[in-house]
């Protein structure tokens, strides 16, 4: 369907759906798409801001939905924090973005990005939300570098992944801050201007705010950027000593529920399942780590979430799905062919249609 909007206003569409800006000027979390067909994902809202009066295609699929609204869904205090971001004179700059679940967090990261590409600047995405990873798959921390605009941060290449291999950090905190840690300085090797780092929701309470204070610590951020709707954040900025902007929520956001962001996680496990096979390992020929929690028996219709590796390259994720006591073999399914060095044992159970089980 084709739909006009006059300016100083922003189509709301939520997926599964694909736009195309047929005539005027537009802008996605500070991008101006052209001519391009932009795909909302199924769980995802994209607010399309009208600079000038626009025309688009709009194709809806099914439970998709878009309405208009009056204004622009970005708020100001996200363009100061822009301008203060750009000039810090520290190289490269380490941008650490902080906010509760549902907080516009991933909305604000590619904003954020999609600013300073228009500087010409070279910008790395450390996606640290191991439960909503947007640029690996879930129970993974990965990070991307850009040179071009993006629409989400899904859209970004993998470049490397830590695999954490559980969904919430609060069973995780050491090797959640281990992993963000390796990440950030295996990227920083790649020399970008900027380095973005997204975090997780969990920032209410005692743990939280020491799990918090102990990663910023380790990352030694440039700038922490808080986004917050009221006053939430503040018993863990009291923690924080690093500088601190205070920022407005998105008013586009639609709050996810349980069941709508375990679906999004499922959709990163199909996506990197994809043609997915069964193949065989033997234990003499890889590393298992933690090896001693390796089960004695897998059930076939519950499988292990793995991360597969190269050396310190991470290839991808796999399911255990038997093990031979006798051969001493794991048969994983994976779409990874080529042969790794060690595996990382998760904690998530799958179905055989990639589904979580609440074990």
């Amino acid at each position: 369907m084709q739909q006009t909007i006059d300016a100083n206003k922003t189509l709301l569409v939520d997926g599964p759906a694909s736009v195309q800006v047929a005539a005027g000027k537009v802008e996605v979390f500070g991008y101006q798409p052209k001519q391009e067909v932009i795909v909302v994902r199924e769980g995802k809202r994209l607010p399309f801001y009208v600079v000038e009066k626009a025309t688009f295609n709009v194709s809806l699929g099914a439970h998709a939905s878009m309405q208009e609204i009056e204004g622009n869904t970005v708020p100001q205090s996200w363009s100061k924090t822009f301008e203060a971001v750009l000039s810090v004179q520290q190289k490269p700059t380490t941008v650490l973005i902080l906010g509760k679940i549902d907080s516009g967090k991933s909305s604000f990261c590619t904003y954020i990005v999609n600013k300073l590409l228009t500087e010409a600047c070279r910008v790395a995405v450390l996606d640290g939300d191991i439960g909503q990873s947007d640029i690996g798959p879930s129970g993974t921390i990965g990070y991307g570098v850009t040179s071009k605009s993006i629409t989400e941060l899904h859209r970004l290449k993998l470049q490397n992944a830590f695999f954490v291999g559980i969904t919430s950090p609060i069973l995780a905190i050491v090797k959640t801050i281990e992993g963000l840690t390796t990440m950030k300085g295996e990227l920083l090797q790649r020399a970008p201007d900027f380095v973005v780092i997204n975090t997780d929701g969990w920032v209410s309470g005692d743990i939280a705010i020491r799990y918090k204070t102990a990663l910023v610590k380790e990352l030694k951020p440039d700038v922490i950027v808080a986004i917050q709707r009221q006053d939430e954040l503040e018993p863990l900025i009291a923690s924080l000593e690093a500088p601190i902007i205070r920022i407005d929520s998105s008013t586009s956001l639609s709050p996810r529920t349980a069941e709508k962001r375990r679906n999004l996680r499922e959709m990163t496990y199909s996506r990197y399942l994809e043609g997915a096979k069964i193949q065989c390992y033997p234990l003499n020929q890889v590393t298992v780590e933690p090896k001693d929690a390796l089960p004695k028996r897998q059930e076939p219709n519950k499988g292990l979430l793995l991360g597969l590796h190269a050396k310190n390259k991470f290839l991808g994720i796999g399911v255990l799905r038997s093990i031979d006591p006798v051969r001493k073999v794991l048969k994983i399914q994976t779409s990874i062919s080529a042969v790794p060095s060690k595996i990382v044992l998760g904690k998530v159970l799958l179905d055989r249609k990639l589904c979580e089980i609440q074990d």
